[in-house]
């Protein structure tokens, strides 16, 4: 992962949503100064000496004070979702042997599988503040989804590769919007591999909530679900996840 250390994060007077994220009409309150304090204090103490309870704490912090609650954090990743939902449209699309907009079938299937999820994270990532997060995102979520395949074929697209990618994709948006905005948490570890292992913990917290929380709304056939629907199920996940981290310190 190995990114973290280097991370400076948002200010202490940063709007809770950023200008380039659509919010449909909702009220967002100013955000408090420092509101990041409790959660990088925290979160360094669980860097620094492995402690989960400081963890559970930080991410209590985070989905509350830090980013608003439930009822407000959620919105930072309305760019991320959409973004979500063009890649589960695109997949989908090619599953039926169409081209999606943008793309190529032809030119797609039979490509090595890496050359083909760089054109299609080309193709469908975001340009906004989002970008470099959702590039990332997606390039894991397709390797996951894709492992194995030496070329990339449409035919073998299945609705569990489907879930699974949709799965990371999530995990990887939150995870790297938590150690963006943790700015120099990680620099309390004392060896590189105390950094390893604080993110193996905290991207395994992410990985486990968001999945308890957003599988059970990916049941069914995929076939009836859109685009927008797939944003909405990874926004609702989302609120779920907050929710349950702000319970954290009840």
């Amino acid at each position: 992962m190995g990114t973290s250390t280097s991370s400076k994060g948002p200010g202490g007077t940063s709007p809770f949503v950023p200008g380039w994220v659509e919010i449909d009409g909702q009220q967002v309150p100013e955000a408090p100064p420092q509101r990041f304090k409790d959660f990088r204090t925290n979160l360094g103490r669980f860097v620094s000496t492995g402690d989960g309870d400081y963890l559970r704490s930080a991410i209590s912090s985070y989905a509350g004070g830090a980013t608003g609650g439930s009822a407000i954090g959620p919105a930072r990743f309305g760019s991320m979702a959409g973004a979500g939902g063009a890649l589960f449209g695109a997949m989908a699309t090619l599953r039926e042997g169409q081209s999606p907009p943008g793309l190529d079938l032809a030119a797609l299937n039979g490509q090595d599988t890496d050359i083909a999820i760089d054109m299609l994270v080309q193709v469908l990532a975001t340009e906004d503040g989002d970008s470099d997060r959702v590039r990332v995102a997606m390039n894991e979520a397709l390797s996951e989804c894709l492992e194995g395949y030496q070329e990339f074929d449409f035919a073998n697209i299945t609705d569990e590769m489907l879930v699974q990618m949709m799965l990371v994709y999530v995990t990887r948006c939150v995870f790297g919007q938590v150690v963006l905005d943790s700015n120099d948490a990680f620099a309390k570890a004392e060896s590189p591999r105390q950094v390893e292992q604080a993110e193996k913990e905290l991207y395994s917290l992410v990985e486990s909530v968001t999945d308890k929380h957003m599988r059970p709304l990916l049941g069914g056939s995929l076939k009836a679900l859109s685009s927008t629907q797939i944003e909405k199920i990874q926004m609702a996940a989302i609120r779920e996840v907050w929710s349950e981290w702000e319970a954290y310190q009840e």
